[in-house]
């Protein structure tokens, strides 16, 4: 009995092993790309136009086509499959045997650039899925772009000026969408910018294991293709499904965020050979000299809007100063500005926007403040004269426990109200700009007038506020 059943177990196992081989040799003996190629073969030899043409189509070669790129180190097989890339004719052919799209070929001939560099893909595969190294199984880092996004490939050897004219808008309109939403507030590029997101500098060449697919418990994941391009689209749209905890903000339309998703992915790390490149300039990636309002788009936008109102921005969670309001801007002389400016606010997420820490140059902060003040209404607020005061703390202390705990906090650590343990309203603020700015409040804003003509504080009464608030910083910050 028991040797009938290893007869049996054997007699089974050749057989899986004689389907086994079968199988494997009918796949070595009709690869995909072979039958790509005997249809074009087909093709070519129905609609040829006389006999010589028709004999070389018949005499054509079955076999993988390679391309090999020793300057980029790239092995391309692509052209197997995607036989007619070059030819005209084939321009209404299906896919893959379909002429390329556009003229691009003029300028980039395959023999030269290959394939992969532009549309990425894994070059040394010989079947689509392997070579677009697209699905959970394949473990390509760099699948095939999606059409919609195969700009972003130009930046690696164009600058942007000759793409606006030569087929590359896409990746154009969404580098200055990066801008004008003041996207490098939160994020470097060449060293330059705010510091809550993630620097972006070769983002666009990160692997996919760079990016979560799946969220944490209860977080929805990227929806169809895990891939990076559906990762960042899915992210502009709603950034705080993919991140937990994501402070970014999203008000992008669907095209906008399609847009921005073209230019970070141009955004890669690494240098293309020289004889490659045919790059001037990029805009706005330092040396040029920006303008003010330029500046204010690119750096402040995205928190302080217009600048004209004060914003209580529920991702934060807590105001955002109208830094343009001409109650302010009365008040605030130009050297607190930039100092605000230079040495950001602790505690908040202002962002130090000096030379050291964010890269913005003296000049551009100058040219900032000059932006920023050019509305200062000509006439200047009633001098209030602190040194005329003695300040007492202790009352000080006691008033502000009544008029400004409930935006300003205990402690004064913010909430509705601007944080006044901050070094740069410690050090900075003169004594009279803090007066002046609870004598006669801000006009658009939750800072009430607490003066004669508003609540009805004295001067003396608004002078122990003022000394009570320079002594914030001494005391211990409430957990």
């Amino acid at each position: 009995m028991r040797n009938r059943f290893y007869v049996w177990l054997l007699f089974i196992s050749a057989a899986v092993f004689v389907l086994y081989a079968v199988f494997a040799a009918y796949r070595e003996a009709t690869p995909e790309w072979k039958k790509y190629q005997l249809t074009f073969k087909e093709f070519l030899v129905k609609n040829a136009q006389d006999a010589e043409t028709r004999d070389k189509a018949r005499a054509l070669t079955v076999e993988i086509q390679q391309i090999y790129l020793g300057a980029l180190g790239v092995v391309d097989r692509c052209t197997s499959c995607h036989i007619g890339v070059e030819i005209p004719f084939m321009a209404r052919a299906a896919e893959p045997l379909a002429r390329h799209s556009g003229e691009y070929l003029k300028n980039h001939p395959p023999d030269r650039f290959g394939c992969t560099v532009c549309h990425y893909g894994q070059g040394r595969a010989t079947n689509k899925k392997e070579a677009h190294g697209l699905g959970h199984d394949t473990h390509w880092d760099y699948p095939i772009i999606p059409l919609e996004y195969i700009q972003s490939s130009c930046a690696t050897c164009h600058d942007l000026e000759m793409l606006r004219e030569r087929g590359g808008g896409k990746l154009v309109k969404g580098e200055k969408l990066f801008r004008d939403k003041g996207c490098k507030g939160c994020h470097k590029l060449d060293n330059v910018g705010g510091v809550l997101g993630k620097a972006l500098d070769g983002v666009g060449s990160q692997s996919i294991a760079y990016f979560p697919m799946t969220s944490p418990i209860a977080m929805p994941s990227v929806k169809g293709e895990k891939t990076v391009y559906s990762w960042m689209k899915q992210h502009f749209d709603d950034p705080r499904n993919l991140v937990l905890g994501s402070e970014m903000k999203s008000d992008f339309t669907d095209q906008e965020s399609d847009l921005l998703t073209t230019y970070v992915l141009s955004l890669r790390s690494g240098e293309m050979p020289k004889k490659y490149r045919r790059i001037k300039e990029t805009p706005g990636a330092g040396g040029a000299r920006e303008d003010g309002e330029t500046l204010f788009r690119m750096y402040c936008i995205a928190c302080h809007t217009t600048g004209n109102e004060s914003v209580n921005d529920e991702v934060f969670k807590r105001t955002i100063p109208a830094i343009m309001n001409p109650a302010f801007l009365k008040a605030a002389s130009n050297t607190y500005l930039k100092k605000v400016i230079e040495e950001g606010r602790a505690g908040t997420q202002m962002t130090a926007w000096k030379t050291a820490a964010a890269g913005l140059t003296d000049r551009e902060v100058d040219t900032l403040v000059a932006y920023i003040t050019k509305r200062r209404p000509g006439e200047r607020p009633e001098p209030f004269r602190s040194a005329g005061y003695k300040g007492d703390a202790a009352h000080g202390r006691e008033l502000y426990k009544i008029r400004c705990i409930s935006c300003h906090g205990a402690r004064g650590q913010g909430g509705v109200g601007l944080n006044l343990r901050n070094p740069v309203v410690q050090k900075e603020a003169e004594p009279d700009f803090l007066a002046i700015t609870i004598r006669d409040g801000r006009a658009g804003t939750h800072m009430a007038a607490f003066g004669k003509k508003g609540v009805g504080l004295s001067d003396q009464d608004i002078a122990d506020i003022v000394t009570y608030v320079r002594t914030l910083s001494k005391e211990k910050q409430p957990q």
